[in-house]
């Protein structure tokens, strides 16, 4: 069933930042308001003939958008530049595995997670960037590929629940390979310190 994935892993960090994130954490209300507003607008869509969209993502849109508001102006470049690219990543994947999907080794869902984030990580090194442009280049693909859609006479709802679902396995990937990273920067970093000890031991 289409968006239970996504309001499941929705629920689980609302709840963590709810009950185990302090106070003083910078953004940790704007977070669950966001949050918040994401799981009950998802039910609600916005027809622009002839397209048909959920109102979480156009609200998810704009927030990463008055967020980034702040960036200079070459990383705005960078930012614009990279959502294209996850855009066209996105609906080109989606387009070929609609037209064509014998090459699919995999379920659809778990090669574009794949895909986008190998993409991204090309992109971008700053771990919030990386995820802001995700989720931009998500809703904008998808709504590339709902107008091709639209256009051909096919009928398919942009930003649907099954894309809330694909946009949080995206993000999850990401978030692992993050968590991935800090792991083998800690791990390095006590490696380099014990190597350290041992040759001061030795000097003495």
């Amino acid at each position: 069933m289409d968006g239970v994935f996504f309001y499941w892993v929705s629920w689980l960090v609302w709840i963590s930042i709810m009950f185990f994130i302090p106070n003083t954490v910078a953004y940790r209300f704007d977070y669950l308001f966001h949050l918040l507003a994401t799981m009950v607008l998802v039910g609600y869509t916005l027809e622009i003939s002839p397209l048909t969209i959920h109102l979480s993502g156009i609200y998810l849109f704009f927030i990463l958008c008055i967020y980034m508001r702040k960036l200079s102006l070459m990383k705005t470049i960078e930012v614009v530049i990279g959502s294209l690219i996850i855009a066209l990543a996105y609906a080109s994947f989606q387009l070929f595995s609609l037209l064509d999907p014998i090459w699919l080794i995999l379920k659809a869902p778990y090669l574009l997670c794949i895909l986008l984030n190998y993409v991204i990580l090309m992109l971008f090194k700053d771990w919030k960037r990386r995820m802001s442009v995700l989720l931009i280049g998500m809703i904008l693909g998808d709504i590339v590929y709902t107008s091709l859609l639209q256009f051909h006479s096919f009928n398919y709802v942009a930003l649907s629940y099954a894309w809330h679902d694909q946009a949080v396995l995206v993000l999850a990937a990401n978030a692992l390979w993050r968590a991935l990273e800090l792991l083998s920067g800690y791990f390095l970093s006590q490696t380099r310190f014990l190597s350290k000890e041992r040759k001061e031991h030795y000097t003495q």
